[in-house]
C-alpha cells in the first residue's frame, strides 16, 4: 500500500477543491442534477445471514438468505470439503505431492477468501480501489470458469520398522471452478486432479487422485432453500491405513460417487434441515510385489444416510441445534473373503451451536453419540462419543485460524474385527506476510481406536509448512513441505516440493 504524507494530502484536496470550484461556476447545471439524484436514496440492502453455502461452515448450516431480497449476491462456491475422508489417514493440506495450491492453500477461488482483509482509506483518498490479484476467469454465458494448472517437483521419503524407500516425482495438477452470476439460485462446480510420475521408470509410491463436487441451490422463496449435490472422487489407498494390503507394490484405487438432496427453512426464531445423502463405493485392484492383481472386489459397498437438525436463532450471532441422523452401508457380496457379512446401521445424535461473529469468528462445535451394528452376530457393535466441529477465526487482517474435529467409525476389510473409531483435529494457520506473498502452516493428528479387536490403539500425526509467492495474478510460485509419523507402527515419512501454477 502506498503512503502519503499529510502536506501532500491537504495539497491534493486543494487541488479538488479548486477543480470543484471551476465546475460549479461554469456548469451550473450539474449540480441541480446531482442533488435530484441525491434524493433517490436505494433499498436498503436485506441482511444476509449463513447458508449451507458459505465457506467453512458446511452444508449443515441452518440460515437461509431470503431470496426475495433485491440486495442478494451470489453465494461464493466451497472449496472441496476438507472434512472428507475415505479410510485414509490425515493429510496436510500443504501436501507438497498433491497439487501445488493457491494462497490460501485451496483450489482457484473468485474472489479472495481471506476473513478479514484489507480496507480502503476513510476518506477514500487515493486507495480507494484493492485489487485482490485474483486472475479474472474466463466467462461462459451467465458462468464464470477460472482453471488453473501446476507442475511441481517432488522428493519424498518413507521410514518403515523393516527399511526406508524414497523417490522423486513431478506432480502435474488441474484444478477450476465453474460459478454462475444469476439473480435467483446458484450453481456451483469445483474440481481438481493430481496425476505423479516418478522420475526413474517404476510407479511404485505414486498417488494419483481426482475430485469433482456440483451444488445447484435452488432458493425456493418464503425462508426456504434446498440444495442438489453430485461428486466424484478417486483416490488411492494410504499404506498408513489399517485396510491397505501388507506389502503390496501398488495399493488398491478407490472410486467413490456420492449425490444428496436437502431442504432448509425459517420458521420465525427456528431453523429446520432435512437432508439425504447417497454413495457407491467401487475398489480397483491392488498388485503384490510380483505385479499379480489383488482383488478388493468384496469392499464395494452401497451408502445411504439421513439426517435432520433443529435450530433455535437465540441471536444472529449464536444458534444452538439438535441434529440426529441414520444410515445403512450394504455390501454388494452378502459375505466378505474372510466370510463375514459386514452390511451395517449405524445411528448417532448431537447437540451443538452455531456462532456468526462476523469476520472474526464463525463456525459450529457439537457433542454426540455414535453406534454401528453389524448384520453379522459375531462382529461387536461399536459406540463412540462423538466431537464435531469447525471453527474460523481471523484476529487481525491478514490471519486466518482454522481448526476441524470430527469423528466417524470405520469398518475394517475383513475378519472377526468390525471396526474402529477414527477421531480427527487439524489445524492451519494461513498469514499474509505481504500482498504478494502467502505463509501457510498446518498440524494434525489422527486418534485410531480399535475397540473390537487385539490391536493397539494408534496415533498419527501430520504437519505442514508453506509458501505462495504471486509473481503476478496469473503465476504462482509455490514450497512446501511435509511431515508424517505414527510411533506405534514406526512409520514416518516427510516430502519436499516446489513448483509453479498458471491461472486464468
Amino acid at each position: 500500500m502506498v503512503s502519503h504524507s499529510t502536506a501532500r494530502r491537504r495539497s491534493t484536496r486543494r487541488t479538488a477543491a479548486a477543480a470543484l470550484l471551476a465546475c460549479t461556476v461554469l456548469c451550473p447545471g450539474i449540480p441541480a442534477a446531482a442533488q435530484s439524484l441525491s434524493q433517490q436514496q436505494p433499498n436498503p440492502a436485506t441482511t444476509r445471514t449463513l447458508t449451507s453455502a458459505d465457506p467453512f461452515i458446511g452444508q449443515n448450516d441452518l440460515s437461509v438468505i431470503d431470496p426475495d431480497s433485491p440486495e442478494r449476491q451470489p453465494a461464493v462456491p466451497p472449496t472441496s470439503d476438507p472434512d472428507r475422508v475415505t479410510t485414509g489417514s490425515t493429510r496436510t493440506t500443504t501436501n507438497p505431492g498433491d497439487a501445488i495450491p493457491e494462497e490460501g492453500d485451496e483450489a482457484v477461488e473468485p474472489v479472495d477468501r481471506r476473513e478479514n482483509t484489507f480496507e480502503t482509506t476513510v476518506d477514500g483518498g487515493e486507495n480507494a480501489t484493492i485489487d485482490d490479484g485474483t486472475a479474472p476467469g474466463i466467462r461462459i454465458g451467465t458462468l464464470t470458469l477460472r482453471p488453473s494448472i501446476s507442475q511441481t517437483l517432488n522428493h519424498e521419503n518413507k521410514t518403515f520398522a523393516t527399511g526406508s524407500t524414497s523417490r522423486n516425482y513431478l506432480t502435474t495438477g488441474i484444478r477450476g471452478t465453474l460459478t454462475s452470476d444469476w439473480s435467483r439460485h446458484a450453481l456451483t462446480i469445483t474440481g481438481d486432479g493430481a496425476y505423479q510420475r516418478n522420475l526413474g521408470g517404476s510407479s511404485a509410491g505414486e498417488e494419483p487422485s481426482a475430485n469433482i463436487g456440483a451444488d445447484l441451490r435452488l432458493d425456493l422463496g418464503d425462508g426456504t432453500q434446498a440444495n442438489l449435490t453430485a461428486g466424484y472422487a478417486f483416490s488411492r489407498e494410504d499404506t498408513n491405513d489399517p485396510n491397505a494390503v501388507s506389502g503390496a507394490s501398488v495399493q488398491g484405487g478407490e472410486h467413490v460417487f456420492t449425490g444428496g438432496a436437502s431442504i432448509e427453512r425459517n420458521l420465525g426464531t427456528l431453523k429446520a434441515l432435512a437432508a439425504l445423502d447417497l454413495s457407491r463405493t467401487i475398489y480397483t485392484d491392488a498388485k503384490g510385489v510380483n505385479g499379480q492383481a489383488i482383488s478388493l472386489s468384496d469392499r464395494d459397498r452401497y451408502g445411504a444416510g439421513i439426517r435432520g437438525r433443529v435450530g433455535y436463532e437465540l441471536s444472529p450471532a449464536l444458534i444452538p441445534f439438535l441434529e440426529v441422523t441414520a444410515g445403512l452401508t450394504n455390501y454388494d457380496k452378502n459375505r466378505d473373503n474372510t466370510g463375514y457379512q459386514r452390511s451395517s446401521h449405524t445411528y448417532g445424535a448431537k447437540v451443538g451451536t452455531q456462532i456468526d461473529l462476523g469476520e472474526k469468528l464463525r463456525g459450529e462445535a457439537a457433542v454426540g453419540y455414535l453406534r454401528k451394528e453389524y448384520e453379522d452376530g459375531r462382529l461387536d457393535a461399536i459406540d463412540a462419543l462423538a466431537v464435531d466441529g469447525n471453527i474460523v477465526w481471523s484476529p487481525q487482517r491478514g490471519t486466518d485460524v482454522s481448526l476441524g474435529l470430527r469423528t466417524t467409525i470405520e469398518d475394517f476389510a475383513g475378519g472377526p474385527r468390525g471396526g474402529w473409531v477414527s477421531r480427527q483435529l487439524t489445524a492451519g494457520l494461513t498469514q499474509q506476510l505481504r500482498s504478494d506473498l502467502v505463509a501457510r502452516l498446518t498440524a494434525g493428528l489422527e486418534r485410531r481406536s480399535y475397540l473390537t479387536s487385539s490391536l493397539r490403539d494408534e496415533t498419527e500425526y501430520v504437519a505442514g509448512a508453506g509458501l505462495t509467492w504471486s509473481i503476478n495474478r496469473f503465476l504462482d510460485l509455490t514450497a512446501d513441505v511435509g511431515y508424517e509419523t505414527t510411533p506405534v507402527t514406526d512409520n514416518s515419512q516427510w516430502r519436499i516440493g516446489a513448483g509453479l501454477t498458471l491461472k486464468r
